[in-house]
């Protein structure tokens, strides 16, 4: 079964799963999901934990032994494994170990985020259907004011609508800043419904962006959302010339769906692609083909090579400003 992590209390304290699986790209999730899981394991009477990684070259043998450890002879066991990237080698052996799940193990397999491919193998699927899969993906935009709501609610605070977007706007892709932050107001104002002014004369500004939220940022047409992300990125001294490629990439993607549409549907394009594109991209990308035309895509596309011209032979200036004319041209 998938959750989100916000979910996987209710299910722990319902029953204690033979394996969990936790995959994703939010460190902050992946490890409070570890936390919960182990605590809740460790007071049903799991008290040996075994870590092992599966990347490169594993002891097979002795995990095997692990699995057929029974309780009569030691503790029940929490089997940690990391799978920092798919190969035939540990899927493999991962299929192998499957059927060795018992009352006296829990499994817990751990790793970055998988694609839609990794989701949909059979070594996935069938931990999946005798487990928990808890989804420790980056929060979305619109996902992040009902995080930090919980999360206020869970030190003992509430806040005004006021000072949830407060939050959200300074904290946004950086949830381990947002911990701290609450922790910190949980402190300075005990159990008290926050108001706006108490927030601002205590916070501490750490938002911290992707180039991938950037570009959804683009693709999503969000005007205020994508200037705030190039102010943070330019503060943060990130190349202009990344900033640019990744545009470039952008765009030409655009542009070869732009083309192509005029002899497939855009869902018979999305449906060829490999790796499959998740549903909140297609979604994404729909937005961004309904403002932009071919046309405007070949002048945009046209604009990021003289930005590249600019920046690496004529060390123009005013290289930030041709930037945001592209992406202004991208966002009307």
């Amino acid at each position: 079964m998938r959750i989100y992590p916000e979910q996987l209390n209710n299910h722990l304290q319902r029953a204690l799963p033979s394996c969990c699986l936790i995959f994703g790209d939010e460190a902050l999730l992946s490890i409070e999901a570890l936390e919960q899981i182990q605590q809740c394991a460790k007071l049903q009477g799991f008290l040996e934990k075994f870590s092992y990684s599966l990347d490169g070259n594993f002891d097979k043998d002795q995990i095997f032994s692990q699995f057929n450890t029974l309780s009569l002879f030691s503790e029940k066991q929490i089997i940690e494994l990391t799978l920092s990237k798919t190969t035939k080698e540990n899927t493999d052996f991962i299929r192998e170990i499957t059927p060795l799940l018992n009352p006296d193990i829990i499994l817990i397999l751990k790793g970055p985020k998988l694609n839609n491919q990794q989701l949909k193998s059979v070594w996935f699927n069938k931990l999946e259907q005798q487990g928990l899969f808890i989804s420790t993906n980056a929060l979305l935009p619109q996902r992040f004011p009902q995080w930090l709501s919980q999360r206020l609610k869970f030190v003992e605070l509430s806040a005004t609508t006021e000072v949830i977007d407060f939050l959200a706007l300074h904290f946004e892709g950086n949830l381990l800043a947002a911990k701290q932050e609450i922790e910190k107001l949980s402190i300075l104002f005990p159990k008290q419904h926050l108001q706006l002014q108490q927030v601002e004369q205590s916070i501490t500004t750490h938002n911290h962006f992707s180039l991938f939220q950037w570009v959804d940022s683009l693709l999503a047409g969000d005007r205020d959302r994508n200037a705030r992300i190039i102010k943070q990125l330019h503060a943060e001294g990130t190349e202009l010339l990344l900033l640019s490629a990744t545009l470039n990439s952008e765009i030409q993607k655009l542009l070869t769906f732009s083309y192509q549409l005029n002899n497939q549907s855009l869902t018979a394009l999305f449906n060829q692609q490999k790796p499959k594109l998740w549903p909140a991209k297609q979604a994404l990308i729909t937005n961004a083909l309904k403002r932009l035309n071919t046309q405007k895509l070949e002048n945009m596309l046209i604009d990021c090579a003289q930005l590249e011209v600019s920046v690496k032979v004529e060390n123009k200036t005013d290289t930030w400003l041709q930037l945001d004319a592209i992406c202004y041209q991208f966002l009307r």
